[in-house]
């Protein structure tokens, strides 16, 4: 098995042509390093400022206006860049970062802080224009120049005079940031601008997991995908259906993609089934998943037409469908990974199409994964948590409209700053254009009087309850984040889905975030009116934390190869024995035993591991209290503990409790494959105690269920359709014991 190590880099130079927020850069970590800002009075314009008045009036303006303002120590100041009627030149402003420090780094993220002028609405033609660009310098040296992609700049007039990121993730070191704003005849508008900075992006964390990542090409790479709605390697009658090149989803080139197509048909639904390399399956408990993309904005709507399901050696394990079980996230490069958190080991993931939505009808599939669950979680979070006696003071509601007396407003605002999480804040949302309600939450961290709670690089935002729908690019456009230092002065913030990161939760929640360049101490949500799709909005916190949303990239091997674990009845106890492969900082091997299905496990002895080691080893462990249990059948599983505390769990595996050891039962079935369901005879063999026989469908449905005893040489199976079939044993805890595939054919 191999390891994930999350790389921001490997998705920062697809995206750093995009000038957009780094909201959506990649890694997981805290930034360690502090910002660097031009704050020590270094700025320069070769642009002049001129105006042109009549009658004391200023009619045209034109230059650079208070250039060392965005040089100065108070990072509320500002510099204005006046671009005049009839202007064609460009207009400059030059800021040197603060010459004590050793500049920003490649993987920096790179940027201005600007906002517009509430006086002069004329920005809103960017999107047209296109005219700001940023550049980086070195010594006075061209390192970088990237323009402000029209959605930025959309999303920056939507802002206001609210101060807003434009930034890029920079390849190459830099001691200067320049921002140029160019004109055409006929336009005229003003762009303040507060500091230029370098903040680092998130330091990586290593994540473990695999991918279906394969060498070779055509039909070398067969074996490792299905198209039918079966696993991999199944004989389907729908194989080849609905789906286009799909060897691109698992050979070694992770930027190309198979796709679903028109081909699909309600019998045949698209569907792509994947193996994952590596000689060990991912353990239970990994998240289960694809990375995918789509020419429009995916949203929570889209899982309700898409089915994830696991496979180990061919044999289905779980399915999941549905926004209430399935995460959905923004990656970095514009893609997306959906994925769900598994309860069983998996070798092989499919992804298909359940649904009519026509956002899926080219949905692009790059890979699958197996990666476990801290590649997709915070180290360090700060909420707006306080206990609910003490949350006076830390909310405040705004609402700047008269219009928003008797139509809008917030309910319970302090349901989003307590601990409690059944309690939330509800935002009506105005039905004026001309109104707007916000709601402004205290961050509770460990800090002490005056200090900010979050830190410059973090994300902040809020998180807000299922079915608001807010994936949706036109409402995103009447959402506004806004920091807050600890006096309550305006730092930053961000509007828009191209400024805005969401990420949805598991539970159905999202989270709605942007990357900060300052530390803060609060968070506002705020939204404005004439959205009819937005109307009560629940909020459950606000909160800053270290996680984004990008997927890790493969690089080594797990720590410890497992390669076989076992256990039989001796003498009055249960002796456990296990081998490894390799060994790299392993710590220690848990025993845990379960008496039935629903049990829970427990530990019953620890063995201490090699360390480090390339070599072969074999562990033992006696349970010498498992025939106290009560119970015939006993069930063991192991968990592997790193030197880092990292845990993984082996399969599960059955001890027949008895003076000796018991045949395995097995599951027989015989014609396979056979004309029809009345010709097959099912047995089972050595199964004590009686059982269940259980049927499953392609889709993993159960068409049958019959009671199995060891004498039952025929069990009768219902009529079934031509396909493919699974067959599950259960003892008589409900632990599956055995499984067949079965075929039936067409007459």
């Amino acid at each position: 098995m191999q390891i994930f190590t999350v790389s921001c880099s490997s998705f920062a130079r697809l995206w750093a042509c995009l000038l957009t927020v780094a909201a959506l850069s990649a890694g997981i970590g805290v930034a360690r390093a502090a910002p660097i800002y031009s704050n020590d009075g270094h700025a320069s314009t070769p642009d002049r400022y001129d105006a042109i008045r009549v009658l004391g009036v200023i009619i045209s303006e034109s230059g650079v206006q208070n250039h060392n303002r965005a040089a100065d120590a108070d990072l509320t100041n500002y510099a204005t860049i006046n671009s005049g009627i009839g202007i064609l030149s460009s207009v400059q402003l030059h800021l040197e970062l603060n010459r004590s420090s050793t500049g920003g780094k490649p993987g920096d993220r790179a940027g201005v802080l600007v906002s517009n002028v509430a006086t002069n609405q004329n920005l809103l033609n960017l999107n047209a224009l296109g005219v700001i660009t940023l550049r980086t310098f070195k010594a006075g040296t061209l390192q970088e120049s990237e323009v402000v992609s029209a959605a930025v700049a959309r999303s920056l007039a939507l802002g206001g005079e609210r101060p807003t990121q434009l930034e890029f993730i920079a390849s190459k070191a830099f001691d200067r940031v320049d921002i140029v704003v160019g004109g055409v005849v006929g336009v005229s508008y003003k762009l303040r601008v507060y500091y230029a900075y370098a903040v680092p992006s998130l330091v990586q964390q290593p994540s473990r997991g695999l991918i279906s990542r394969f060498t070779g090409s055509g039909s070398a790479l067969a074996p490792y995908y299905g198209t039918g709605t079966g696993g991999v390697g199944t004989v389907s009658v729908c194989a080849n259906a609905g789906v286009a090149n799909p060897g691109n989803a698992v050979d070694g080139n992770l930027s190309n993609y198979a796709s679903f197509n028109s081909l699909a048909t309600v019998l045949c639904p698209s569907a792509l089934s994947v193996k994952l390399e590596g000689a060990q399956p991912a353990p239970a408990g990994y998240y289960a998943g694809f990375v995918i993309g789509s020419g429009g904005l995916l949203d929570a709507s889209v899982l309700s037409g898409l089915r994830i399901s696991t496979y180990l050696n061919g044999v289905l394990q779980e399915s999941q469908t549905g926004a209430g079980i399935l995460e959905l996230r923004l990656l970095p490069d514009g893609k997306t990974q959906v994925s769900f958190p598994t309860n069983f080991n998996f070798n092989e993931v499919k992804i298909e199409r359940v649904g009519l939505l026509s956002v899926l009808d080219n949905l692009e599939i790059y890979y699958g994964f197996g990666v476990e669950p801290k590649a997709f979680a915070a180290t360090t979070e700060v909420l707006s948590n306080f206990d609910p006696s003490q949350t006076a003071g830390h909310w405040e509601v705004k609402n700047n409209s008269v219009l928003c007396v008797l139509s809008c407003g917030v309910t319970n605002p302090a349901g989003a700053a307590d601990n409690d999480p059944n309690t939330v804040a509800v935002v009506t949302v105005p039905l004026s254009v001309l109104a707007n309600v916000e709601l402004k939450l205290d961050l509770n961290g460990p800090s002490t009087s005056g200090v900010n709670v979050g830190l410059a690089g973090n994300r902040a935002g809020v998180v807000i309850g299922g079915g608001s729908n807010l994936l949706d690019l036109a409402l995103l456009d009447k959402i506004t984040l806004t920091t807050y230092d600890a006096a309550g002065n305006l730092l930053e913030s961000a509007s828009g889905s191209s400024l805005l990161s969401l990420t949805l939760l598991p539970d159905g929640r999202q989270e709605l975030s942007f990357l900060t360049t300052q530390n803060f101490a609060s968070v506002q949500f705020g939204v404005a009116g004439g959205v009819t799709g937005l109307v009560n909005i629940p909020i459950h916190n606000a909160f800053a934390n270290d996680r984004s949303g990008g997927l890790p990239t493969i690089a080594g091997p797990l720590p410890v190869e497992l390669t076989a674990f076992a256990g039989r009845w001796a003498n009055g106890a249960a002796d456990l024995s296990w081998a490894t492969a390799t060994e790299r900082n392993s710590s220690h091997f848990v025993v845990e035993r379960s008496t039935g299905r629903e049990a829970e496990f427990r530990a019953v002895g620890r063995i201490e591991a090699a360390g480090n080691t390339s070599s072969a080893k074999t562990y033992k462990l006696r349970d010498t209290e498992a025939g106290a249990q009560g119970v015939t059948m006993l069930y063991y599983r192991l968990r592997q503990v790193d030197v880092d505390g990292t845990q993984v769990y082996s399969s599960v595996i059955s001890v027949a409790v008895g003076p000796q050891t018991a045949a395995a039962p097995r599951l027989e079935v015989y014609p396979n494959p056979a004309t029809e369901a009345a010709a097959v005879m099912v047995r089972c063999p050595n199964l004590a105690a009686g059982g269940t026989v259980l049927t499953y469908s392609q889709l993993g449905q159960l068409v049958s269920q019959q009671a199995a005893t060891e004498a039952a040489a025929h069990l009768q199976l219902p009529a079934l359709a031509p396909g493919l079939y699974h067959m599950v044993l259960r003892d008589a805890s409900g632990q599956a014991v055995a499984t067949q595939r079965l075929v039936i054919g067409n007459h």
